[in-house]
């Protein structure tokens, strides 16, 4: 058994990005400014969809192009992060500008500024449209409101922080004074591929999204599940709705400098990414997470036994020092149970993987089974066939896209046997597997060059008609 961790990934960076366009003209004497809201970059998904997005806009716009990140963290120092990612610069977000909550709890006139943030961030944006001076924010507040303003457009995080599940009721309000504010200093606002929703039925996030969403440039949604949640939930009746795809599908992968893992010992290498999930819904979550991993450990175990498989434990959600969550006590204990003379067979990466490595090290093995979205996605990147075990809709959103529906299963209903039929099923034709890969991933990346194609589109309508400076 390898236990392998990581607390530094350099890596070499393909020489060429795989979609490389020739900027849009600005006709501005400076280079453009993106301001990204809503960011968590605590975990390799959210952290991916940054970099692919930065990525994009420097494509789209320049090389120069300025991209700034709101961290949408507990407190508005990114710390351990800004290390991890020197290549995001981070600004704070407005429900952690002036302070974060815990402090807030021990102190009363922090706690009256926190609770009145969202309403004193977009008066001061009223006032400011006007002409109007205005004396209504604090200092770290007038430093974000400095970001809104000289920002030429203002864009909502891809990914998945409009739903029950990721946007905590402390959270609403914040967000939606943000896109209020945004509209209000008249800045382009542009909601990027991401899955919206699934609420609950008390949730009133919706309703917070209906006048933002539809008043935004553009709203991007990576499945068809989402549009159909932001016409028939939200309630958007505009035109500006656009089906594309996840960010991350334009992402290269980057063979690190250092190996990752041992020599392979068996004809085939499989990776296992699965995750903790808090089974919105259920009577007994922590129950039914057992009950998952119980299963994971029984396809483990009839993969090993094949006698022509290794496998690799990583995941998305990685342990390390200012981690937030974590999913590797997830593989340890399924790698822990597996008899003995198994575990020679199987490895454990530890610690933290910079995401083009992931799809790297993923890419290198003949299948990988997937519970978490993005390990599914850039496995793909990195060239892996996926069997991906669906926990919401956009996983089977996205696999639908791109034709994979037969590579998908549930991580809620679907037996061991099930997940290592399927698993079976493509390792016994590979040759095949791989062609269709081809052809799905020809496709997810058409999708998700539409991204940057509307984006290009709504910035091109608004500077002919705006006199930005």
């Amino acid at each position: 058994m390898d236990e392998l961790s990581r607390a530094d990934n350099s890596m070499t960076v393909a020489t060429e990005p795989q979609f490389n366009y020739l900027p849009i003209q600005t006709g501005l004497e400076r280079p453009l400014r993106v301001l990204i809201l809503d960011n968590f970059v605590g975990n390799m998904g959210d952290a991916a969809i940054a970099l692919a997005m930065q990525q994009s806009f420097k494509e789209t716009f320049g090389a120069e192009t300025q991209v700034h990140f709101c961290f949408c963290g507990v407190g508005s120092d990114p710390g351990i992060f800004a290390q991890l990612y020197p290549e995001i610069h981070f600004v704070s977000t407005l429900w952690n500008a002036i302070g974060d909550w815990i402090t807030a709890q021990r102190n009363p006139w922090l706690r009256l500024l926190r609770k009145t943030s969202a309403q004193r961030f977009v008066r001061q944006a009223k006032l400011h449209s006007r002409g109007l001076p205005g004396q209504l924010l604090f200092g770290p507040e007038r430093a974000l409101f400095a970001e809104y303003v000289h920002a030429d457009l203002i864009v909502i995080t891809g990914g998945a922080p409009l739903c029950t599940s990721w946007t905590i009721p402390r959270l609403r309000r914040p967000r939606a004074a943000q896109y209020a504010a945004a509209l209000t200093l008249g800045k382009p606002l542009v909601f990027y591929a991401q899955s919206v929703g699934p609420f609950t039925s008390e949730d009133t996030l919706p309703d917070l999204l209906r006048d933002p969403m539809q008043r935004a440039d553009a709203v991007l949604c990576r499945d068809a599940e989402s549009v159909r949640t932001v016409r028939e939930k939200v309630g958007v009746e505009t035109d500006n709705v656009h089906l594309t795809i996840d960010e991350v599908l334009l992402m290269s992968p980057c063979v690190p400098d250092i190996p990752l893992l041992p020599p392979q010992q068996r004809p085939l290498r499989i990776g296992i990414c699965v995750h903790k999930w808090h089974w919105l819904g259920h009577t007994d979550p922590e129950a039914k997470q057992r009950e998952f991993e119980a299963r994971m450990v029984a396809v483990s175990r009839q993969l090993l036994e094949r006698g022509d498989v290794e496998l690799v434990y990583v995941t998305t959600h990685q342990k390390f020092d200012g981690a937030i969550v974590s999913d590797e006590d997830v593989s340890e204990r399924i790698q822990q149970q597996l008899p003995a003379e198994l575990l020679p067979l199987t490895h454990r990466i530890r610690g933290f993987v910079h995401p083009q490595i992931f799809a790297h090290v993923m890419g290198e093995c003949d299948l990988v089974i997937t519970s978490r979205l993005h390990g599914g996605i850039l496995s793909l990147v990195g060239g892996a066939p996926i069997v991906a075990l669906s926990y919401e809709p956009k996983t089977l959103g996205l696999m639908e896209q791109i034709g994979l529906t037969d590579w998908t299963l549930s991580m809620w209903d679907s037996s061991a046997e099930e997940i290592y039929a399927q698993a079976k099923k493509m390792l016994d034709d590979l040759p095949g597997v791989e062609e269709k890969l081809r052809v799905a991933m020809a496709e997810a990346r058409r999708l998700a060059l539409q991204n940057r194609t509307i984006v290009a589109k709504v910035m091109s309508a608004r500077l002919q008609r705006s006199t930005l400076k």
